[in-house]
């Protein structure tokens, strides 16, 4: 997780994480796993914005990790679709009870228009939890996009039982749903 948020391996020569990430996707997609034909060749990724208000040389990983996607041939381009209107606690470091809702995402991220024809979106994250930040982004989108299809990429998930991790490159496809509370659940 460490080597993942400051976007670097450690070793005799440091190796930016997000392309070997991309790189295991990729291997992924192309095989007859429950990746295959995830990304189309035409998807546009669109990063998931940070907790934080943008700031031009800070490290944005899921940014980071679209454009390696789309280096291996992952998706047609990366897109910078959504910003951060005002900055949220981060997830990582807030109690359960306390991280902002996926309306609270939703109400806190504006879109940056495109002028390029969208036909398919992928959001990218680096890590999902329960997936707030990624429901309100997607919401977010459906305002602009409301026929194009969206989907959500997250390179982690958590596992809160320790008893069902079994590997650490187990790729899965899953669903995010809106609970009751307002906050969301994924499976798996």
């Amino acid at each position: 997780m460490i080597a993942w948020k400051t976007g670097r391996l450690t070793g005799a020569r440091p190796v930016p994480f997000w392309h070997t990430i991309a790189s295991l996707t990729k291997g992924s997609v192309d095989s007859t796993g429950p990746l295959e034909s995830f990304v189309s060749p035409a998807a546009v990724l669109v990063p998931v914005p940070k907790s934080g208000l943008w700031q031009e040389d800070s490290l944005w990983v899921p940014d980071r990790l679209a454009k390696s996607m789309v280096q291996v041939g992952l998706g047609r381009r990366a897109a910078r679709l959504l910003r951060r209107t005002e900055a949220l606690p981060k997830a990582a470091t807030s109690l359960a009870s306390t991280r902002p809702s996926a309306s609270r995402h939703y109400e806190t991220l504006t879109i940056q228009k495109d002028l390029e024809p969208v036909p398919e979106i992928v959001l990218v994250d680096d890590v999902v939890t329960r997936g707030d930040t990624m429901l309100g982004s997607a919401n977010r989108l459906l305002e602009s996009y409301p026929r194009t299809p969206i989907k959500g990429f997250a390179a982690i998930r958590t596992v809160s039982n320790p008893l069902e991790f079994t590997d650490v490159n187990q790729p899965v496809v899953g669903w995010i749903t809106l609970r009751p509370d307002g906050h969301c659940l994924r499976r798996p």
